[in-house]
């Protein structure tokens, strides 16, 4: 029998101060998958053609497919679904911000190692003199 691995769920943070409160949690997706969603995410603002629509609904369907769940609710306190119905429901720049920050999560740099070490300063052999000895030392 193989080993199966679970995919890792996320919970995102976001950095504006808007979204305080907010908790969303998204799995990872396969590299394939995550490649394109990435190159997708770069269609952003001014740059979006009519031609780029279709690549925004393929970037919202593949976050649409990690997504788990979030607290997000309606202006009248009815929970949003944690499904594409739900992301098309909310506005583009609100979507875009947490797609964001689940790229970050599942693409980030791990924290430090821990300290670092020193450059353990100058080593016994570099303070030691190596000349060469002059022939007449040789016998």
């Amino acid at each position: 029998m193989g080993y199966v691995r679970q995919r890792k769920v996320y919970r995102l943070r976001f950095a504006d101060e808007d979204m305080a409160g907010l908790v969303v949690q998204a799995r990872s997706a396969p590299v394939g998958q995550f490649i394109g969603l990435t190159k997708l995410a770069q269609l952003r603002g001014n740059d979006v053609t009519p031609e780029d629509m279709g690549k925004l609904d393929e970037l919202f369907r593949g976050f649409a497919g990690c997504l788990e769940s979030w607290n997000l609710e309606d202006s009248d306190g009815t929970p949003v679904p944690a499904t594409l119905e739900g992301l098309y429901s909310q506005e583009t720049d609100f979507v875009l911000q947490i797609i964001f920050a689940w790229i970050e999560a599942v693409a980030g740099v791990p924290g430090p190692l821990g300290k670092p070490s020193s450059d353990g300063g100058r080593s016994l052999e570099a303070s030691m003199p190596m000349e060469t000895l002059s022939s007449n030392h040789l016998n």
